[in-house]
């Protein structure tokens, strides 16, 4: 990614905010924007510096919950201000009834955040239907071990460790991914859902493409498409997934595969 200004937001943080980057990813085609943030410098004051607002719910949580809102906004309104729609527009990013980002019309969009970082995808919705993104540090042996079959089936383990990935990799990539996904599809569902309505049934390291498929009885429930495309990217920390794409029957001015 290379490094972007805060453009027409303010950077008064005392030092919250760190380094901040952006780019169009050549995978996916969406703007993503990532910013490094350090809750021990966090202090509530940094939503006016910051130009954010808090919500009521967000007032009523712990120290680090409003750091991680705050950082994950911030890169969400950055990232906005890249999209020729909103671009100079003052913008704030809602929240739902169930802590889903509320995006402005014409967006769609996704917020992650993990250990002092935050990423937020966005993309002209004439362009993209639905986009999910996670960022999720590598679990460890005992993680692992308590989640696997949470998280996972058998023949998506197998069909993991059949590509040399180590267990840690191999989970940590599936529950990314169906994360990615559950933000994805959540605009249109409108309901929570679990693991086991999607598994993983193609995986290219190459390419680092997971294919997720939905369960027949869950796609013909919600009127979905029963095949996802996760672009993901494997980092020294963690892993970084992302779900978009287009519903069949529409026509786009770009198909995201």
């Amino acid at each position: 990614m290379r490094q972007a200004t805060g453009k027409n937001l303010p950077r008064d943080d005392r030092g919250f905010i760190g380094r901040v980057e952006s780019q169009v990813d050549p995978r996916t085609g969406v703007r993503m924007v990532s910013c490094a943030f350090e809750v021990d410098r966090y202090y509530p004051r940094c939503y006016d510096a910051l130009g954010i607002a808090m919500p009521p719910s967000i007032r009523c949580s712990v120290p680090k919950r409003q750091a991680e809102f705050l950082a994950g906004r911030y890169a969400g309104v950055l990232a906005l201000q890249y999209l020729p729609s909103v671009h100079n527009q003052c913008v704030q990013i809602g929240i739902g009834a169930q802590r889903n980002p509320l995006w402005p019309s014409g967006v769609v969009g996704s917020i992650s955040h993990v250990a002092g970082m935050a990423v937020c995808a966005v993309a002209p919705s004439v362009e993209m239907d639905f986009l999910g993104i996670d960022v999720e540090l590598w679990m460890s042996a005992k993680t692992c071990r308590e989640v696997a079959t949470i998280i996972s089936t058998g023949r998506e383990r197998d069909l993991c460790q059949a590509e040399g990935m180590s267990e840690h990799v191999a989970l940590t990539l599936i529950f990314s991914a169906k994360e990615s996904l559950f933000k994805a599809l959540y605009p249109a569902v409108q309901d929570f859902f679990g693991f086991e309505v999607a598994e993983a049934s193609e995986l290219c390291l190459e390419s680092k493409i997971l294919t997720l498929r939905l369960s027949e009885c869950f796609a013909q429930t919600h009127t979905l498409q029963r095949e996802y495309v996760c672009h993901f990217t494997l980092a020294e920390q963690c892993v970084q997934s992302v779900v978009c794409g287009v519903f069949p029957g529409r026509a786009s001015t770009r198909f995201i595969t």
